[in-house]
């Protein structure tokens, strides 16, 4: 038998290589999307492991999850020291359990889950309680988990301790209500003050000009008696000398009723704040050597007496500030009445005044804190404003109490 040569035998068609290398490019694709997939739900996990890890190590905030009812399944560690349950005691639990029994009965917990699920969230504070039955002020954050379809999930809620912060709080509100009691006291005090002060200016500028001045008046006319007296001849010098003591007494005189008219001006009672402010404008540039100028409304009329009182007690410590410490050769005053409020303004042209420490004004220096804070206490009684304002110009007094009266322009006509 003779060897034979063997073929290979294709019973089909030849075979397409290209083929062959696209079904194994779609297999290595299929193969590489599902790596890819199970890569990120891989790190999803690890994402979401990560996380919990997180959320259960906070000890700050009791973070934990609620289902659509209100029923606890998550408990973290800062639940377990915020609370004082074990995840174990509380799962499964309805979280009304941290509410007192008030707000049970007043259907808190459920309002505000119906408000989370309304809104998207709700925010609350207020006490709450501890598995010990101890309350502490909690803010509280509830916030609604719905899945991709909107469908309501459960809720998230964040619970911190505030008890601390709202004691804080409380203690400056209270003190806060103590310095505004105490402030309150000390402006009735004041007032009280204000007032005895003018009771005692009063008494004593009307015993002044009642009693001394009517001595002085009559040694004055005893002197001049004697000076005249018939059928004497006196010595030059005992002329002289008599002549020296009905001028110091006539000075005494003058000196007494000024001083009395200063503590309490009667022509204020009399003829009202405009003929008196006129009055002690004449006598302060006699006293000080400082030309003054007087401005008010051509229908000024009398205002009520307290009213009164308090401006020209403005106007007196405003001038003596002026005469004291500014150096202005020159003063003005202006009064009138716009919208029912009385303004008096007193200004100078002097070194202007500086702001020294603890906020009490001075001038040059000095300190007139408590003529400033007295005016304002009679100004602010009465429900008007002092206001000071002072450059290198000079320094304004501006005093603006409400009244009862007519409008009248603030057109001033001068009156020197």
């Amino acid at each position: 038998m003779s060897a034979s040569k063997f073929l290979p035998v294709n019973d089909g068609p030849p075979m397409n290589c290209s083929g062959i290398d696209e079904e194994k490019g779609r297999n290595a694709a299929a193969v590489q999307q599902r790596i890819g997939i199970l890569q990120g739900q891989k790190a999803a996990r690890e994402d979401e492991q990560q996380l919990r890890l997180f959320i259960d190590a906070v000890q700050d905030y009791a973070i934990f999850l609620l289902d659509a009812g209100g029923y606890i399944r998550t408990w973290n560690r800062g639940a377990q020291r915020l609370k004082g349950y074990q995840a174990s005691e509380i799962l499964g639990e309805h979280f009304s359990r941290f509410y007192s029994e008030e707000d049970i009965r007043d259907g808190k917990p459920e309002r505000e889950l119906e408000i989370a699920k309304r809104d998207g969230r709700v925010e609350d504070e207020g006490w709450r309680l501890r598995k010990d039955g101890s309350r502490f002020w909690a803010n509280v954050v509830i916030t609604a988990l719905r899945d991709d379809t909107g469908k309501l999930v459960g809720f998230g809620k964040v619970t911190r301790d505030f008890t601390e912060r709202m004691l804080a709080q409380r203690t400056i509100q209270e003190s806060r209500q103590q310095l505004q009691e105490s402030e309150k006291s000390l402006r009735q005090l004041s007032r009280h003050l204000l007032r005895s002060q003018d009771e005692q200016r009063r008494r004593i500028g009307r015993d002044l000009h009642d009693s001394l001045g009517q001595y002085l008046s009559v040694l004055k006319m005893k002197l001049e008696s004697l000076a005249a007296r018939e059928g004497e001849t006196p010595q030059p010098e005992d002329r002289s000398d008599l002549k020296q003591c009905i001028d110091l007494t006539e000075d005494a005189v003058k000196e007494v009723r000024t001083i009395s008219y200063l503590l309490y001006p009667p022509m204020l009672e009399e003829m009202g704040l405009r003929s008196a402010i006129l009055w002690y404008l004449d006598g302060f540039m006699k006293r000080s050597g400082i030309q003054t100028a007087f401005e008010v409304s051509p229908q000024f009329e009398r205002l009520p007496a307290d009213i009164e009182l308090a401006l020209f007690r403005v106007l007196q410590e405003s001038l003596t500030n002026v005469h004291r410490h500014s150096g202005s050769p020159t003063a003005r005053a202006r009064l009138w009445i716009r919208d029912g409020v009385v303004v008096l303004e007193v200004s100078d042209v002097g070194r202007g005044m500086k702001i020294q420490n603890g906020g009490e004004p001075g001038k040059g220096g000095a300190t007139i804190g408590v003529g400033l804070r007295g005016m304002t206490e009679r100004i602010r009684e009465l429900g008007g404003t002092l206001e000071l304002s002072s450059s290198n110009e000079g320094t304004t007094v501006t005093a603006a109490v409400p009244i009862v009266a007519p409008e009248e322009t603030e057109t001033a006509a001068s009156v020197t």
